[in-house]
């Protein structure tokens, strides 16, 4: 099989993952340990798939924006079907949204002005974010399954405040920068 080929498809498969992942949480009385084994899965979609790449040149940036959106369906549908059984507040869906549609744009409108650039930039607080979200639907089920529902509550919000304030400060760095970049220099 051609490399390429199995890198993308180790990219893909975190969508069916993500989709079972969503059943569990949607269906199962006590969705943590089902989506821990489909977690795992995905993670190591997630990091086999770049690794691969790398060892056998094969990056594109058609493969980048695959990573991207397979990582972004994971997050967001989980994040959905949390929201939906009432364990993550809608507010942090927004966050989420809102993230993902600025680092797409600002990467698109940065990159432009370098040559050769990768198809997206990322900033350190941006990945720490990227990785929080990635871990969100896991920690909230932990929260779940092994607090009580009035600290379950509480420590989900501190954790989402935490995220968000991540996320936030990330985009503000990369609008300054998007600014800047824009500014005629004196």
């Amino acid at each position: 099989m051609n490399k390429r080929i199995f890198v993308n498809a180790l990219t893909v498969s975190r969508i069916p993952l993500a989709v079972l992942f969503c059943h569990a949480v949607l269906s199962a009385a006590s969705p943590f340990f089902p989506c821990i084994f489909l977690f795992a899965g995905i993670a190591a979609s997630d990091y086999f798939d770049g690794k691969l790449a790398r060892k056998y040149g094969i990056q594109s940036a058609a493969g980048a924006v695959l990573d991207v959106a397979a990582d972004f369906f994971f997050i967001l549908s989980a994040c959905l079907s949390l929201h939906s059984r009432g364990l993550l507040p809608g507010w942090m869906l927004a966050v989420i949204l809102l993230k993902f549609l600025e680092f797409w744009g600002t990467s698109a409108v940065l990159k432009k002005g370098i040559g050769n650039a990768p198809v997206f930039l990322f900033d350190p607080l941006g990945r720490i974010a990227a990785v929080l979200f990635y871990l969100l639907p896991v920690l909230i089920l932990a929260l779940s399954h092994f607090l009580p529902a009035g600290i379950r509550q509480a420590a989900s919000a501190v954790l989402c405040a935490g995220m968000a304030a991540c996320a936030i400060l990330s985009s503000v760095w990369r609008i300054s920068l998007l600014v800047k970049s824009r500014r005629p220099d004196p």
